[in-house]
């Protein structure tokens, strides 16, 4: 019986009591797919700049790499009074030996054939398997091959060897990026490692043989050279592929892109190729140069 007044309950009055049928249970298959449709969206604007933002992470490793690689260069030429380290097949002297450069660079690592190899020495943008992705500038070297010297006192000499006093300093280069093309033990295309590959590293030295400062940088034709794993020829002997800031048809061997380099001053920057030369005219901008007589010879 119900009291006066009162109407029997309703199901539209009381929501919990609806019937099974009425009760939605999670998304429809469309308000999923426009989900799913939103969130891909989403990605795509947001995966460039995530690409981005690792490249940039790593061309900022890169540039610490270097100038902890620079650092050690001046402090080894402060204790051998304004000297940088040798670099000579003759003597078997190079820069990255242990007994060269090794105390100065703590965080490297020992290689079997008394080199050090590894830890800042790699550029986190270098291909897998490098264990040094840098070179020095050739005309830093304190003592080179009778060969390389030759080529400095010809008459269409390359450029000279300078010390660390040399200027202008904010502009001479100290170390560079370049190609791991090579098997290591082993530096250059006529190396032949006797032991077992250990890795892949760089040229010890950098900017010699070629005619002109605009064409180490690539321009004027560039200096073509023996690309090892990179392929039968390089334009030139730097790495410009590492830190493209943007996407290019070109291959890694060509002089595209941009570099870190290290200078005599103790300063790293990161330069594109037409920042260091101009590909028209084919001529070096001098932002970064090779030796101090680089206006004379371009």
């Amino acid at each position: 019986m119900i009291a006066p007044g009162l109407r029997p309950l309703q199901w539209r009055d009381a929501p919990m009591l609806r019937r099974p049928s009425q009760i939605r249970a999670g998304f429809s298959l469309v308000e999923l797919i426009t989900v799913i449709g939103i969130l891909a969206i989403l990605m795509a604007l947001l995966l460039p700049s995530m690409i981005q933002a690792r490249k940039a992470a790593r061309t900022v490793q890169c540039a610490s790499n270097l100038r902890q690689l620079t650092t050690a260069l001046i402090n080894y030429s402060v204790e051998w009074k304004g000297s940088f380290p040798p670099n000579s097949n003759q003597i078997e002297q190079y820069w990255f030996n242990a007994a060269v450069l090794g105390r100065y660079i703590k965080s490297a690592i020992a290689m079997p054939d008394g080199t050090i190899a590894g830890g800042v020495l790699v550029c986190p943008g270098d291909w897998e398997g490098a264990i040094r992705s840098y070179s020095v500038n050739f005309f830093t070297s304190s003592y080179v091959s009778d060969n390389l010297r030759a080529e400095l006192e010809a008459p269409s000499r390359p450029g000279r060897l300078f010390k660390s006093g040399a200027a202008p300093s904010s502009n001479l280069i100290l170390a560079i990026e370049s190609f791991s093309a090579w098997e290591a033990p082993g530096h250059e295309p006529t190396n032949v490692p006797a032991d077992p590959s250990i890795g892949y590293t760089c040229n010890a030295i950098v900017g010699f043989r070629s005619g002109t400062p605009a064409q180490r940088f690539g321009a004027a034709g560039g200096a073509p050279f023996a690309g090892g794993r990179f392929g039968d020829e390089t334009a030139c002997q730097i790495a410009y592929f590492r830190h493209r800031s943007t996407r290019t048809s070109r291959t890694d061997a060509d002089a595209f892109g941009r570099v870190n380099i290290g200078f005599v001053d103790g300063h790293v920057a990161t330069f594109s190729h037409d920042e260091l030369a101009d590909f028209s005219a084919g001529k070096s901008r001098y932002l970064a140069m090779w030796s101090p007589i680089d206006r004379e010879i371009d």
